[in-house]
């Protein structure tokens, strides 16, 4: 491989991409070109308010960021097309559009990805117009090559430089499209839109690659992003180039009413606007203007941030030989690089949106440097440790400039072991069970009572397994020293108890909760059935009337957790009503389909709403003697001291498994008022606050759990990744990738802990 000077610089449109291949006479020309049919499909508008400004999602780091955006299912758009090639028709069935094909991607897979996408951005990138190729932007291959060779992935992507020009450019698209879902999900635009084109180049010699992007003009933040040969777009249609391109970028924000700038060379004597009219966005023209050159490390944080608008300059790692029948040379690495810095662009723009307001600043050069040296640094997986890519002193400008990205000492000493702060090692994809536990060892009245002197010596009297160890868990996690502990007795135990967990596969967080609060809460039964009894084993007479439901069912977990539902059915043919309650522990709630954000809100609104129960589903009515439509309606009859949700992000799209990557937005304070039954006469019961939250990255059957954690003792959330432990913001707990949810009626005060 080889590193090459490669520029995207803003460009107008050509003549030859204003008009059609063919020119079509009178009205039958510009019906052809109009389609307007073309963006209807069957997609729900998100549920969410249309704001007028942008929005964007917290996330933790600049590199936790990247990973949302340059996630597995990227690394699939590309790797699946590298088995060979295949021509017309018979390549769109054999790929197939799903979606949820990432989860074939192994881990080393991925590792090797992006340890090659460290390499390509190690040396980042000028922006601005005008931008030249300095001596610090140089792509250093020494030592990298020996690397670079035993990798993988670069093998998979040379294949790719093999195919057809048409090949390559339909790969590129799919990958676009991926990143494009993904970017929709963490930011929303605002009203003001342009459409930009650039042209790339080497140094002074031509790319035949074009690329054309939708961006927010408020933020720099690229919505979309097109990249073509527009001798190929003539090929395929006769509709012109700019109608195709222009399309192609709009058709994801069709209907959204936004306004969207074009330069005046796209003109077409009018004909854009009318091609564009029913698609719900207005076109306006703008002049060609020649920007004058501006330094971007001078100017204000808000130009900036828009600076790359104007292109941007650096080196792209290139074969060593341009592949044959690559007329101008290859297109395909070429356009790799330009999506790479897209990613890299948009990771910078929202890392500074959420870090507005510090004070700090760092230019988008370092910014992608410093994050190309720490994208394949991942403790969950074998990565070989990168050499630094920068010298120290730009190595600690960088780092300072980008507070998130702390040290495991440094978290340590912030921290100062406070209790209940403490790591759990991962014993063997172990992290379903770590996150549980933190959520847990956070629920304050749980700990308090199963840390109290009482229980402790009960539990000592019984043969309570599964409480005697999570005690002594408790207690370590509390009252220890240790900045992490080793769950390995918790886990044996467990195992031992619930063996469908007795394996070192990865596991379901919401399944693995349910059984240990039903283990836990039998284990309690027992303590509870003790303590209603004298010494001589007969039930105390002072006790006796609470004897049975003491040994019945009454626990800790069942006082906390427990809560009631009421349903109320009425047959739809002789108004007859029935009424009916069950408890629960945890409420599960299916996510809006066909969106890509929606609020917690809807989510309770879409299981609490009334539904008519037909065909197999039908009831059998006791007056009319037969089965029928029935309605059916739903009601929080008594709610729980702590409220645990579970969002159903994994069920099934056919014949296949697949993962919702809905971004739910979730409030730290839920209000349940409209859920409540008429029988809840206290309506402080319906108020609950945000405690902990278990979230899960990945796919369906390969991902990661974590868990974020208020402590009640601090006042501070931290993010618990297994033993890794660092402090966050209140700001920053908000992430698409919420599971499990725990919320308390009231916020949890100093934990009354002996010890403490």
């Amino acid at each position: 491989m080889k590193a090459k000077a490669l520029s995207v610089k803003e460009c107008t449109w050509m003549s030859e991409e204003c008009h059609p291949v063919d020119e079509l006479a009178g009205d039958a020309g510009r019906d052809g070109l109009c389609l307007p049919n073309i963006f209807k499909s069957k997609r729900v508008k998100p549920l969410t308010r249309k704001h007028s400004g942008p929005t964007h999602h917290i996330y933790h780091t600049a590199r936790e960021l990247l990973l949302e955006l340059l996630d597995r299912g990227a690394v699939r758009q590309l790797i699946r097309r590298a088995a060979g090639p295949k021509a017309g028709a018979n390549r769109a069935a054999s790929y197939g559009p799903g979606r949820e094909q990432s989860a074939d991607v192994s881990e080393e897979e991925y590792t090797e990805a992006l340890t090659w996408f460290s390499v390509v951005l190690q040396s980042g990138l000028s922006a601005g117009d005008g931008c030249s190729l300095g001596s610090e932007l140089t792509l250093n291959l020494d030592g990298w090559q020996a690397v670079l060779k035993r990798n993988s992935f670069q093998d998979k992507l040379l294949s790719l430089t093999r195919l057809e020009d048409g090949d390559k450019l339909e790969a590129l698209s799919a990958l676009c499209g991926h990143l494009t879902r993904r970017c929709q999900a963490l930011y929303t635009p605002g009203q003001n839109l342009a459409v930009k084109k650039y042209r790339l180049s080497y140094q002074e010699a031509p790319c035949p690659l074009h690329a054309a992007l939708l961006c927010d003009l408020s933020s720099g933040f690229v919505c979309n992003v097109h990249l073509y040969c527009p001798e190929q777009l003539q090929r395929q249609s006769r509709k012109p180039v700019v109608g195709q391109v222009v399309e192609h970028l709009l058709r994801p924000f069709c209907g959204h009413r936004h306004l969207v700038q074009l330069d005046r060379s796209a003109w077409m004597e009018g004909r854009v606007t009318d091609i564009f009219s029913g698609f719900g966005v207005k076109v306006n023209f703008v002049p060609t203007v020649k920007r004058p050159v501006t330094d971007p490390t001078v100017t204000d944080p808000a130009s900036q941030l828009v600076a790359h608008l104007q292109g941007w300059t650096g080196p792209a790692l290139l074969p060593q030989s341009d592949p044959k029948g690559s007329a101008g040379g290859d297109v395909f690495l070429p356009g790799l690089w330009a999506t790479l810095h897209t990613v890299c662009i948009n990771t910078f723009v929202l890392h500074s949106l959420q870090s507005r307001g510090s004070g700090r600043r760092v230019q988008l050069r370092e910014f992608t440097r410093t994050l190309a040296s720490q994208l394949a640094k991942d403790a969950s997986v074998t990565v070989p440790v990168l050499p630094q890519l920068n010298s120290n002193s730009h190595h600690e400008t960088s780092v300072a400039n980008l507070p998130e990205q702390r040290t495991h000492t440094e978290i340590e000493k912030a921290r100062g072991n406070a209790p209940g702060v403490c790591g759990l090692d991962n014993s063997g994809n172990s992290c379903y069970l770590n996150a549980v536990l933190q959520c847990l060892c956070s629920t304050v009245p749980l700990v308090e009572h199963l840390l109290s002197q009482d229980t402790r010596r009960e539990l000592a009297r019984c043969k309570c397994r599964v409480a005697d160890v999570f005690v002594r868990l408790l207690e370590e996690m509390w009252t220890g020293r240790s900045s992490s502990c080793a769950p390995v007795e918790a886990r044996s135990v467990l195992c031992s108890v619930l063996p469908q967990f007795n394996n070192y596969s990865q596991q379901d967080a919401q399944e693995l909760l349910l059984f240990f609060l039903n283990a836990l809460h039998d284990n309690l039964k027992k303590v509870a059935k003790r303590q209603t009894r004298s010494p001589n084993g007969r039930p105390r007479r002072d006790h006796r009337r609470n004897c049975d439901a003491a040994a019945g069912r009454s626990t800790i977990v069942s006082r906390l957790f427990e809560g009631q539902l009421s349903y109320v059915t009425l047959c739809v043919h002789c108004d007859l009503q029935t009424h009916s309650t069950q408890s629960f522990t945890v409420l599960s709630l299916a996510i809006p389909t066909d969106v890509i954000k929606c609020s917690m809100q809807e989510c309770l609104s879409l299981f609490f709403e009334q539904t008519v129960l037909t065909g197999g589903e039908r009831m059998l009515c006791s007056v009319c003697g037969l089965r029928r439509e029935t309605a059916v309606l739903t009601r929080l009859d008594k709610p729980p001291e702590i409220l645990i949700l579970h969002l159903k992000r994994f069920g099934c799209k056919g014949k296949n498994q697949v993962k919702l990557r809905t971004n739910v937005v979730f409030p730290m304070k839920l209000d349940l008022s409209p859920f409540l039954s008429s029988s809840v006469q206290n309506t402080s019961h319906s108020s609950y606050h945000l405690y902990a939250v278990v979230n899960h990255a990945g796919h369906l059957n390969m991902g990661h759990y974590t868990a974020l954690c208020h402590n009640a003792l601090t006042r501070t959330w931290h993010c618990f990744d297994d033993s890794a432990v660092r402090e966050v913001q209140d700001g920053l707990v908000q992430s698409p990738n919420a599971y499990l949810l725990f919320y308390s009626r009231k916020p949890f005060q100093k934990p009354g802990i002996h010890g403490l």
